[in-house]
């Protein structure tokens, strides 16, 4: 045990956020917090911190377990150099150094005055400090700090200047990257991805996971990124009516064990509420005649149980659909070689083209300040570009989805934002739809200023809902949202029926919602047809390529008329065996899920032969199923690259 949190209880006014809330964090584990906004993440994140006491229950913490946050972290601020500034963080392995390099000193003076006995004690205490120094990665430091910079998205060009000079985003990345490189037994992280672009997140999920399985490090992430749950977090914490609930897995083996328990416990209490009922009616039938005693007994008993509650939703109540006003053309809107940019810094990209037609869902993609979004400002007018125009086709409305919100007037009530659009609309009407959107009762009384990030964003949504729009244009639409909200906002959006040019750094919503990708790289941008997973598959499909060139051999060349029908059978032959471990992949997916859910139940943990011997399944079931995809995934490099076998 790490931490332990026991019978938590935490209320803010008249607001229980935890009521008896009980969970214990072991060694090694990465763990995934998640719930609805407010349900009180951040809450249990202070209270593991100590930043902030429960009001009942305790928090009991193993002797030598430390703690870091971003929440902890130092400002980043002054003349220091960013590298010097993030290389601090690893203050144990300077003090290690320095001490080696004191004992090495001392043992050269003692040396040379000829003190043989003493030189050999020293030298006890240099081999104990350098064997821990190792332990530590000392002697990879230096590469680790670079490797650190470089991966949450800090340029060599950035790594000597000063720390106070840096932008907002730089300096939260430099915050990240000493988070790091620090040597707390438990990372606590809120949100950490948020100011990363893809390729910071890749590293932060490799990062997390080589430190886990090199020191057993362990971590308590929040995070609403669905993917990076999955590629990091080996248990999902779920906060939820107070209460904290474990399930082994990711994020995906999460929601498939959650919907499997609640099944089993709504079962379990109907069964249980049946025989309540059969049983407080014997006692009435019973309580005053020849069978007194048995309804007494039964009385007893029926105080004796306990309850089982059956499981209540805990999702964001949203309920709405992005309904066109009116359809538009075929061709919804051309860009005709934008240049976006600004005149004082200049352009961004070199000059964009391409036609959206209707029912197209174009994901802009690239690293963070290629100019995302500044060309979707510019498709959308906000902004004028430098160069180049669009031109939007017959019959199209806009709707724009500003990440800022900037367009939300911060005097404003919810109610006038959505009366604003229609002034002849009634108070009720107004009320009803912005119940779909969660706002219900006082709540449509607030002014902009005082709603949550997560409250802004579905009242900039619903405005866009409200005004039909058959063009939509989303900057990051999911940064606020819950993964209840995005779910629902995905469920619209797939179901809506006109074109939409979004941004995002959601690989899960770019999979769910993209049917084109327009990729930014190196001041370029290409249109590629498919999602974030085709995209990823083309870039490896491209790299084995390059691989087999690097080797110097050659490239699969198109093959002789002669040769067809052996190339043939030879194509037919991988797919069939891609087939086959698609159908493998599943039967063990099935089996784990399976097994998994049995794991789940707390009646496997108090029996520990029968807790190892299905520790022991999973692991095999686990070692299979990594096999199937290696084989998997190089079976369709070698269909999709045509190389034989």
């Amino acid at each position: 045990m790490l931490y332990r949190l026991e019978n938590v209880r935490k209320s803010f006014g008249t607001k229980d956020v935890l009521k008896e809330a009980t969970w214990q964090h072991d060694p090694g584990r990465v763990v995934g917090l998640v719930g609805r906004n407010g349900a009180g993440k951040t809450t249990v994140l202070r209270i593991v911190l100590g930043d902030i006491e429960p009001d009942g229950g305790r928090r009991l913490v193993a002797g030598g377990t430390t703690f870091a946050s971003l929440d902890q972290a130092v400002e980043p601020e002054g003349d220091e150099p960013l590298r010097a500034f993030v290389a601090r963080a690893q203050e144990g392995l300077v003090r290690l150094e320095q001490e080696m390099g004191r004992l090495e000193e001392a043992m050269a003076a003692l040396g040379a005055a000829g003190n043989p006995d003493e030189v050999a004690a020293l030298l006890g205490e240099h081999e104990e400090a350098r064997e821990h120094f190792e332990r530590m990665g000392g002697y990879e430091a230096d590469s680790w700090v670079d490797r650190v910079l470089t991966g949450v998205g800090l340029p060599r060009e950035t790594w000597e200047r000063p720390v106070g000079e840096l932008s907002g985003g730089q300096k939260h990345r430099a915050q990240i990257a000493r988070l790091l490189l620090t040597d707390a037994s438990v990372l606590l992280l809120d949100e950490p991805t948020n100011h990363l672009d893809v390729a910071g997140i890749e590293f932060l999920e490799t990062w997390l996971v080589e430190r886990k399985e090199a020191g057993g490090r362990a971590a308590l992430v929040v995070s609403h990124d669905r993917r990076f749950l999955n590629a990091v977090a080996d248990r999902i914490v779920e906060v939820a009516h107070g209460r904290l609930e474990e399930y082994p897995g990711d994020y995906d083996t999460f929601r498939k064990l959650k919907a499997e328990r609640e099944r089993l416990r709504a079962k379990a209490a109907e069964q249980q509420r049946k025989m309540i009922e059969r049983t407080e009616d014997f006692i009435r039938r019973n309580i005053a005649g020849q069978k007194t005693k048995q309804a007494q007994g039964r009385r007893k008993l029926l105080a004796r149980i306990e309850r089982i509650e059956a499981p209540r939703e805990d999702a964001n109540d949203l309920n709405f659909r992005f309904e066109e006003a009116r359809q538009s053309g075929g061709r919804v809107l051309e860009a005709k070689g934008i240049v976006p940019g600004y005149p004082e810094t200049g352009a961004l990209l070199e000059p964009v083209s391409f036609l959206l037609r209707r029912g197209d869902r174009v994901a802009l993609w690239g690293p963070n300040g290629c100019g995302k979004t500044t060309l979707l400002k510019s498709l959308a007018r906000v902004l004028p570009p430098l160069r180049g125009s669009s031109q939007f086709g017959t019959g199209v409305l806009v709707g724009y989805y500003d990440q800022e919100m900037a367009d939300l007037l911060p005097s404003r009530r919810v109610i006038d934002v959505i009366r604003d659009e229609d002034p002849s609309m009634k108070e009720g009407e107004a009320r009803d739809f912005l119940a779909l959107f969660d706002f219900k009762g006082d709540e449509v009384e607030q002014t902009v200023a005082t709603l949550s990030g997560g409250e802004r964003g579905r009242l900039s949504i619903a405005r866009i809902v409200f005004g039909g729009a058959n063009l939509l244009l989303l900057d990051e639409p999911t940064n606020h949202l819950d993964l209840d909200a995005r779910e629902q906002l995905e469920e619209a959006l797939s179901d809506f029926e006109g074109a939409i040019v979004f941004v995002s750094h959601d690989r899960w919503f770019i999979d769910r919602i993209a049917t084109h990708v327009l990729e930014i790289e190196d001041r370029r941008a290409e249109l590629n047809e498919g999602n974030y997973g085709d995209m990823v598959r083309r870039r490896l499909a491209a790299r084995a390529v390059e691989a087999v060139g690097a080797k110097g051999e050659p490239s699969p060349a198109p093959r002789p008329t002669r040769d067809a029908r052996t190339a043939e059978r030879q194509r037919l032959k991988v797919q069939r065996r891609l087939t086959e471990l698609e159908g493998e992949i599943e039967c063990v997916e099935e089996s784990l899920k399976e097994l998994l859910t049995e794991m789940a139940g707390p009646e496997v943990w108090r029996d520990g032969d029968r807790a190892r011997k299905l520790k022991g399944k999973q692991a095999t079931l686990e070692q299979k199923l990594a096999e199937r995809l290696a084989e998997w995934e190089e079976t369709s490099l070698r269909l999709e690259a045509e190389v034989p076998a």
